[in-house]
């Protein structure tokens, strides 16, 4: 049985402007909330979890803030017992 390999190239057409253009806005937004962990005196994954709580806090219901709660220290007790 003999196996012939077979490449076939597809040329993808990209918008090189619109991706910069989306690199430059998400970099500008992450630069903000860099600042305003740095105006608050976090480091940036801690102030996104704090402005993560409050907006779940404002639009969860306390029912589906439970789930949540429980799943995630379902999945910390998984990774807990993994690294044992």
């Amino acid at each position: 049985m003999v196996f012939t390999e077979v490449s076939v190239w597809t040329s993808m057409k990209t918008n090189v402007y619109k991706d910069k253009r989306a690199w430059l806005l998400s970099h500008e937004a992450f630069l903000m909330l860099q600042e305003l962990a740095h105006q608050q005196g976090l480091q940036t994954a801690a102030f996104l979890e704090v402005i993560s709580r409050e907006l779940a806090l404002q639009r969860l219901s306390e029912e589906q803030r439970v789930r949540i709660k429980a799943k995630a220290e379902r999945i910390a007790a998984e990774r807990k017992d993994a690294a044992q």
